[in-house]
């Protein structure tokens, strides 16, 4: 996933330098499966500033460190943003991908009824891939190489089988969850 979209998110929430954007990618952003190098955050901020999505203010010693470049959205990257978040979405194979998770939280700060048609297509994606998917022939294929064990094969298959659909029917009562609070009166003021 491009470093824009989760930018621009951040940018729109508050004002934040890039070391803020790193320490909140450091920690919140592991749960979107966002995990970017400094110098990736740093370049992407200074191509957003040449596109004029973003400017920056430098802020003298805040909090008794060094100066700061702290960025902001401007109307043109409050644009891309809305955009962005209003474009079709193409859920991908994976569950759980950073596609999704970061596009629900910057979608659900700006678009209520949006982040919660996304909810919905995600999950009717995931039943559907489930439904597909789940009674698939998982067997061991025929004409397997010498010293290749089937058994070691076939238990470690199925296992990791098992911990996958585990992993994705925990996904899909998680969005059956949110639909129900996103569906719920009152969910533009949850808190």
């Amino acid at each position: 996933m491009k470093l824009e979209l989760p930018l621009l998110g951040l940018l729109a929430m508050r004002r934040m330098s890039g070391y803020e954007i790193k320490k909140w990618l450091d920690s919140e952003g592991q749960f979107l499966g966002l995990d970017r190098h400094p110098s990736q955050i740093y370049r992407e901020l200074n191509r957003m500033q040449v596109d004029g999505l973003i400017e920056f203010d430098v802020e003298n010693g805040r909090g008794g460190g060094p100066d700061a470049k702290v960025y902001r959205l401007t109307a043109a990257g409050g644009g891309r943003l809305r955009r962005r978040i209003g474009s079709a979405y193409d859920p991908p194979k994976r569950f759980q991908a950073p596609e999704f998770t970061c596009r629900l939280l910057f979608t659900s700060m700006l678009d209520a009824p949006r982040a919660l048609a996304l909810v919905r297509q995600e999950l009717e994606f995931r039943v559907g891939q489930v439904a597909r998917n789940r009674g698939r022939d998982r067997g061991v294929p025929a004409g397997l190489e010498p010293g290749v064990d089937a058994g070691r094969l076939r238990f470690v298959g199925e296992e990791l089988h098992r911990h996958g659909m585990a992993a994705v029917d925990t996904w899909i009562d998680w969005l059956r969850r949110m639909e129900a609070a996103m569906g719920a009166d009152g969910w533009e003021d949850a808190s």
